[in-house]
């Protein structure tokens, strides 16, 4: 947690912005809340590195220097932190020296300024002349991370490493842990609601990943830049906190403490913070999708047997939804607390109905939970394979290896056009809606795209027994296109029996999702 200069300054910080808005952190007391890590962004160095080949403060801008800027950190209170990259130069310059090739020497240099903090980016990770390569092997590759991993690991400071790697190449979630604080999961946030969508989607394979010390990093947050609706802040700032995300403040904060916008507020909130400081540190998940509807439901577990939901509300308009708490919870009853209001809602059972409004992320907090195991559902048995027990139409047919596309270790590809992969003889024992567990590969990272619209989904459809086709958006499953993810969707239209006619399809013609399978819950 804490505060960092990109998100307002750009590539263009000074001595003084820093330590303005450390003061200000100070002045707000956010620092008292757990935001002291101050860490200068892009832009501070000099376009040359000295006689001894180490890192130069630009002294037009920072001209007392590192050592003298972490030294006013620490005399605040507060951590230092630094920011490089392991490519030939820094992001936003042509000319600003980076640490690729120098990585044993900058980190001695920033453990010698007094550095608290290290994000590293990945700029320039293949030529001098292009800033930003997201396809290339290098640029996917953990290896120039690795390397100032271990130099940083050699000082004689402790100084927490935040891997800034955009989420390229194959895997992050797997190579980055061991060597990293946090890791960044997506490109840029931009300003505005749509990449709120865009990097949620991004995040939802990592909760298998994140744990204490090695977090998922969604970047940094736009509270209180004026890009969102106080309601989409708060959406944004718990959807964060729920996936344990750092906590990096992006707006400008005033040194004379009179400040007292809501935007404030909610970086105050006391318990969403407690949310994602949880000392289990297990990010949520994402438990129900609802496309049409537009709304998701996620839950996670606290310490002292807790439980956080989140039920969040993407459409443009408000809506009304229930949760059924034993069907998605396992829950019979619980002592419930809405986060954002403070109010303690006493004790619910069965389900629970509330009225969002337009983006709204409504946060409960469960206690004293009495569980009912034999509330969730369950298989019926069968597991429907798309290569095995469908009959193709369009799309290809791939065999993964033992350790790919499970649980069947095959899949269904190019879904596109009018691709249809038709199950005849889908078994279950009532009519009724039926919860779907579906295994899929999406690996169509919005990194380029991210600035143009990209969203991290793949729609597919799916229509039972002749009735219409109902369109579902699948987030990223995985590090890679053989890793699998499962969501589970509410389908209408199955009737009592073992011959019931489910056909998966593409949406408009567009990519679908690689399907691998699929189980009926009951």
């Amino acid at each position: 947690m804490g505060w960092n200069s990109y998100n307002n300054y750009g590539c263009n910080p000074s001595e003084q912005i820093m330590k303005t808005n450390a003061q200000g952190l100070v002045t707000q007391g956010l620092d008292k809340l757990g935001y002291i890590y101050v860490s200068t962004d892009c832009g501070w160095n000099a376009n040359r590195r000295d006689s001894s080949q180490r890192l130069v403060w630009n002294p037009a801008l920072f001209p007392s220097g590192g050592k003298a800027l972490c030294d006013y950190m620490h005399g605040l209170g507060l951590k230092c932190g630094m920011y490089s990259g392991a490519g030939y130069f820094q992001c936003g310059s042509t000319d600003q020296p980076a640490s690729l090739g120098y990585e044993a020497i900058d980190a001695q240099s920033f453990a010698a300024w007094g550095a608290d903090s290290l994000k590293y980016d990945n700029c320039y990770s293949t030529s001098k002349t292009n800033m930003v390569d997201y396809n290339s092997a290098e640029t996917g590759s953990p290896r120039r991370f690795v390397n100032m991993s271990s130099a940083l690991n050699s000082t004689s400071r402790d100084i927490i490493y935040q891997v800034c790697q955009w989420g390229c190449g194959q895997d992050l979630g797997q190579w980055a842990p061991p060597i990293a604080n946090s890791y960044r999961i997506s490109n840029d946030i931009t300003a505005g609601w749509p990449s709120i969508w865009r990097i949620t989607n991004q995040v939802v394979p990592y909760s298998k990943y994140v744990r204490p010390g090695a977090f998922a990093d969604m970047d940094m947050l736009m509270v209180g830049l004026n890009k969102l609706t106080a309601e989409e802040e708060r959406f944004h700032f718990g959807m964060w906190a729920i996936n344990k995300s750092p906590l990096m403040i992006g707006m400008p904060l005033s040194t004379t403490g009179t400040t007292t916008s809501s935007s404030l507020s909610i970086l105050k909130n006391k318990e969403v913070i407690a949310i994602n400081q949880d000392p289990l540190g297990e990010a949520a998940r994402l438990l129900r999708r609802y496309t049409i509807e537009e709304y998701d439901i996620w839950a996670g577990n606290l310490s002292s047997n807790r439980l956080v939901v989140a039920l969040a509300n993407w459409k443009n308009a408000p809506q009304s939804i229930t949760l059924n708490l034993g069907s998605v919870l396992r829950v019979a009853s619980a002592t419930a607390r809405d986060v954002w209001k403070a109010n303690d809602l006493g004790i619910i059972s069965s389900s629970y109905t509330t009225s969002l409004a337009a983006h709204q992320l409504q946060l409960l907090v469960l206690s004293n939970i009495t569980l009912n195991p034999m509330s969730i559902p369950k298989s019926t048995g069968t597991y429907y394979a798309a290569t095995a027990n469908a009959t193709i139409s369009g799309g290809s047919k791939v065999t993964c290896s033992n350790t790919q596309c499970l649980p069947a270790t095959s899949k269904v590809t190019n879904i596109t056009g009018a691709t249809s992969i038709t199950f005849p003889s889908v078994r279950t024992t009532s009519t009724s809606k039926k919860l779907l567990a579906i295994d899929f590969c999406n690996y169509e990272v919005a990194l380029g795209s991210a600035w143009s619209g990209g969203t991290n989904t793949r729609n597919i459809t799916i229509a039972v027994n002749g009735g219409p086709a109902k369109r579902w958006a699948f987030p990223i499953s995985g590090g890679n296109w053989f890793e699998s993810g499962r969501l589970h969707v509410e389908v209408e239209g199955f009737k009592a029996g073992d011959g019931n006619k489910v056909v998966f399809g593409a949406f408009s013609g567009q990519a679908a999702p690689d399907l691998v399978g699929f189980e009926v819950l009951e």
